[in-house]
């Protein structure tokens, strides 16, 4: 089949390590690390660093040589010789015993740092991948592309797997493509009152919701291709409608089940004074708080916030549910409380068998890294974040809203570390305090309080472009990796909670975070789809 980008043609640059004015022969260890920051460095293990490619008798790895030397674009892999006695700065050498002259090593590219208070130590050596040739093994271009996160053919063409990257990178959904409305616009209009922000009521911060682009919503489920091909490799969030009311947890999970079954398992949830849950203010308000040392505070974006986390509660699932049903009766008053973000598996195992996860289009999305549960009071709003997984967000009680901003500009989210501080509750008085402010941070939450936004402070926040995408019961929500969200709950009317789970999977696409500047990629654990 004839390739329409074959004239797109890509290279693997060479990397020379030179000595005076002499011609470059082979790489030295300490010009490898330098490169290896910054790319896939792949060398061809010799005894003889005068003219090697003269003595080389390797067809595969000349191939990958010349390729390197007629192409045109830096896709970031350099290729060259190792003499096979070389040592690294610390005196470990590059030939481990199990190396030998003529094997192909491969170093990969070092991951970017974006943990400045607590940066990992520089490395003083890199253990390299090893290629033998050996009978039957994938060919050389194939391991470098596998290991390397490239794309090429044995001539140096776009491969079609590269192509099909190419057209996803390209084809990603904007919200702007389909809405003109952004924040601010949807904010000022009925929240801006003689040249000052009024407050506005936080369980619906849009009054005039119509104005937002709502997610699709589908009455069935699509076919397995169907959904990889208009949703997950788009990056595009959709609703399946009504699609939980079939499955046996849609009607079983009363509070009254899950309390004769779980009763007196011991669980930890979460309870906050006003219903934010990490939500971000001021540090001056933390001034009698023990304070753990954090170092590089200097190099915190916003030094004077904090990510406020809830206070944890030990107790068992009856005491959670009293309180919850407390809060619905108004016996209690206050505070809201939330069994959030808690593993099924770990904690209520029995309850996975009343889940249909065999039909969320199995065997697409891999991995599955958490099945969660939110159980809650139905007063609750989860503040703006993003989650790095796939995620299939399912309504079994109550309704949420879910407002959501695509990853394409992150820097208008304001990505980047938050310190955190965490509350507590003295259940005595039923009150809350500001008690410990920790030496972590939170690199997935907005500094921006979309309830009461300050455009002085975050102005291109203004510039986003939110998308709608409220869930009834028995809907389910597919949330692609990285999506910017904040959800506010709302209680089912007579049984007067939120109850919902969500799957995790390993994210289609991939980042570096905190980096507002990084893009999106495929992840190199899916290439087998492209």
């Amino acid at each position: 089949m004839n390739n329409p980008y074959k004239k797109w043609m890509v290279v693997l640059s060479v990397l020379f390590h030179c000595t005076g004015f002499g011609e470059a022969s082979c790489i030295g260890l300490d010009s490898l690390m330098q490169r290896a920051k910054s790319s896939c460095v792949v060398a061809h293990l010799t005894g003889e660093c005068i003219d090697p490619d003269e003595n080389d008798e390797f067809d595969e790895f000349l191939n990958l040589r010349n390729i390197s030397r007629t192409l045109s674009e830096d896709i970031g892999v350099f290729v060259g010789y190792i003499g096979i006695s070389e040592k690294w700065a610390d005196e470990t050498p590059i030939n481990n015993g199990e190396l030998d002259v003529g094997d192909v090593v491969l170093f990969k590219k070092m991951k970017k740092e974006t943990d400045f208070l607590d940066p990992s130590p520089q490395p003083t050596h890199l253990d390299p991948i090893v290629y033998k040739r050996k009978e039957g093994h994938k060919s050389l271009i194939d391991f470098v592309n596998i290991e390397c996160e490239i794309y090429i053919t044995e001539n140096g063409s776009l491969s079609e797997q590269g192509v099909h990257r190419e057209e996803i990178l390209r084809e990603r959904f904007h919200v702007k493509n389909i809405s003109n409305v952004k924040f601010k616009d949807a904010f000022h209009s009925y929240c801006f009152t003689e040249g000052e922000f009024c407050e506005v009521n936080r369980n619906n911060i849009y009054q005039d919701e119509e104005k937002l682009p709502e997610c699709e919503k589908l009455e069935s489920l699509p076919s397995k291709d169907e959904f990889f091909h208009k949703f997950v490799k788009k990056s595009k969030p959709v609703i399946f409608k009504s699609i939980l009311r079939d499955w046996p947890a849609f009607t079983k999970w009363s509070n009254a089940y899950l309390r004769e079954t779980f009763g007196q398992k011991h669980i930890q949830f979460q309870m906050s004074p006003n219903g934010d849950y990490e939500g971000v203010e001021p540090l001056s308000l933390w001034e009698n708080a023990i304070r753990d040392e954090l170092v590089n505070t200097d190099n915190l974006p916003f030094p004077d916030l904090v990510l406020v986390r809830p206070a944890p509660v030990n107790g068992t699932f009856s005491i959670f549910l009293d309180i919850i049903e407390g809060l619905s009766k108004g016996t209690l008053t206050n505070f809201s409380a939330y069994f959030q973000y808690s593993s099924i598996p770990e904690y209520l195992p029995e309850l996975e068998k009343d889940l249909r996860e065999d039909l969320l289009f199995p065997g697409l999305l891999i991995n599955r890294q958490e099945l969660n549960i939110w159980l809650s009071d139905g007063h609750t709003r989860g503040k703006l974040h993003f989650d790095d997984y796939e995620n299939f967000l399912c309504q079994i009680s109550g309704k949420k809203e879910v407002i959501m901003f695509d990853p394409n500009n992150n820097h208008q989210l304001y990505e980047g570390h938050l310190q955190e501080a965490t509350l507590n509750l003295n259940w005595t008085t039923k009150s809350f305090h500001r008690r410990h402010v920790n030496n972590v941070t939170n690199a997935v939450m907005s500094p921006v309080n979309m309830v009461k936004p300050d455009f002085s402070r975050f102005p291109l926040f203004g510039e986003t472009y939110p998308l709608n995408c409220t869930l009834e019961e028995g809907d389910v929500l597919y949330m692609p990796s990285f999506w910017w969200h904040e959800v506010q709950s709302f209680p089912n009317v007579t049984a007067r909670r939120n109850l919902a789970v969500n799957f995790w999977y390993e994210p289609f696409f991939s980042k570096d975070h905190p980096c507002p500047e990084c893009p999106l990629d495929v992840n190199p654990k899916y290439r087998h789809l492209l």
